[in-house]
Order: structure tokens, then sequence, then C-alpha cells
């Protein structure tokens, strides 16, 4: 009976060690320059966004999970195809990307999962299918467009919130800011908009969930416009 149990706490060690398997990745120019962009694991909703100096990393990454990477207005669809790491070379808008292995990165452990790493993030709503829904209120184009949010006595909510005597209205940020409604935000301003199931990032006004809202910069309207 003993040896069974030794047996089977050795398994389920093993178990836990390998689905805390760090795995770590680099995003970067074509001169070696850091890329801060979004990672994503597909038909998940664990990701990640890499620093400075485009790195980052996730934990029980199975070898036939697919990563995007998403970096501006693009978004790189990578098969990880059994690599334990990647070292992504971002060419430029529309050119060939180049994806390696790094033994460097694998080398380095839990160095960059830190904090980055989430569970909790829906997929991100782009401005344009926001407005490709037809309508001129952000709000009805946001519950167009996820299903998770609904409308109540005036408040925004998500459908898993239920509170009788307190509010369950979500956080509600524009870039960074945060806004009591989503009526003082123009629709055609909106770059993208991410919402959160649950979140101690924000304190207690993030735990009935958070919509983040990002504008769109002098330089990305002028490129709509074009």
């Amino acid at each position: 009976m003993k040896q069974f149990i030794a047996i089977a706490l050795l398994l389920l060690s093993l178990h836990v060690a390998e689905a805390q398997t760090p795995f770590n990745g680099r995003v970067r120019h074509l001169d070696g320059t850091g890329i801060k962009a979004t990672v994503k694991v597909k038909e998940s909703s664990k990701q990640t966004r890499s620093d400075g100096k485009g790195r980052f990393g996730l934990t029980d990454i199975k070898p036939d999970d697919t990563l995007y990477i998403i970096y501006r207005r693009d978004t790189l669809e990578i098969p990880l195809e059994g690599r334990q790491s990647i070292d992504v070379v971002w060419a430029s808008e529309g050119e060939t990307y180049k994806v390696e292995e790094s033994e460097e990165l694998m080398n380095y452990g839990f160095g960059y999962v830190k904090r980055r790493e989430s569970t909790d993030f829906s997929s991100g709503i782009p401005g344009d299918r926001l407005r490709s829904t037809g309508s001129s209120s952000l709000l009805n184009a946001i519950l167009i467009c996820c299903p998770s949010l609904r409308y109540i006595n005036g408040e925004l909510c998500l459908r898993t919130q239920n509170s009788i005597n307190s509010s369950s209205a979500v956080l509600i940020l524009c870039d960074g800011v945060e806004v009591p409604n989503l009526d003082m935000i123009s629709i055609y301003d909106v770059s993208s908009v991410e919402v959160i199931k649950s979140s101690n990032m924000y304190g207690f006004r993030g735990v009935h969930g958070v919509v983040l809202i990002k504008t769109m910069t002098a330089e990305d309207a002028l490129n709509r416009r074009r």
C-alpha cells in the first residue's frame, strides 16, 4: 500500500511539473530590436504581452498549440509544431517572417512568465469590427460583438455576475482613464476593445470585470481615411 501511494505521488508530481513547464518566446525586428506584441493561444483564453525587448513567457503550452502574435494591425498565426520556445523575427508588413526554436530561451526557465500571463481576457474586438455592425452606438456594437456582456438597469455587466444589493457593473477604462459610461466615447474613435472577466490588477473595482477601450492615435485615424 505504501509503495502504491509513493508511486501515485511520484506520478502526480511529474504531472504537475509537466503542466508548469515554461514556454519562452521573443518577437523582434530584423535589426534585433524588441517588439511589444500581444501573444494569444488559439482556442484558449490564455494570453500575455511581450516586454520592451520582445520577450514573453507562458505556461502549460501543448506541442500542438498555435499562437497568435498581434502587433499593430497585423497578426501572425504560428503553429508550434513541437517547439519548446520560439524566436520570431518580424520582417515587415506583408513580408515573410522567420520562426526558430531557441535553446537560450528554453534555458531561461520561468524568467519571462511573471504576472503578464493572463487567462481572463476575452478575444480583442477591433474597432473596424465594431463599426461593421452598422451601429453608431459603441454600447450597442459591443453588446453585439461580445455576448458575455449585458446591459441591465443602466449598467454594463458580465452575464456571470449577479448582485442584488450592490452594483455589479464592469469597470470601464478608456486609454487607462476610468469613464462612467460608453456614451462619451465615439465608436469612430475606437481602435480596439478588450473585456476582462475579473482581475485584481484593478483593485476592488475590477472584481466584476473590466472593459478596456483603446482609441486611435492621430496616425491611426489618418491611415484609416486613406
